[in-house]
């Protein structure tokens, strides 16, 4: 675990528990990238890396989705 890795509380990553097995399945076999997934959830909300309001058209930008 890298320096920069946090904890999640069970409460945090009870979304996990409750995905479907061929989801879960699909990420482990690496057929599914979870962090392109997350990455387009993010832009979508107009977020940054972070977490953090930045518009959407930045968002796009900001996750590789500009235009």
């Amino acid at each position: 675990m890298s320096e920069d890795s946090r904890t999640f509380t069970a409460e945090e990553l009870g979304f996990i528990q409750t995905g479907p097995t061929a989801l879960l399945a699909a990420a482990a076999r690496g057929e599914l990238d979870l962090n392109r997934l997350a990455r387009v959830e993010l832009a979508s909300r107009g977020l940054d890396r972070d977490g953090v309001w930045v518009g959407f058209e930045r968002a796009r930008e900001i996750h590789g989705f500009g235009r």
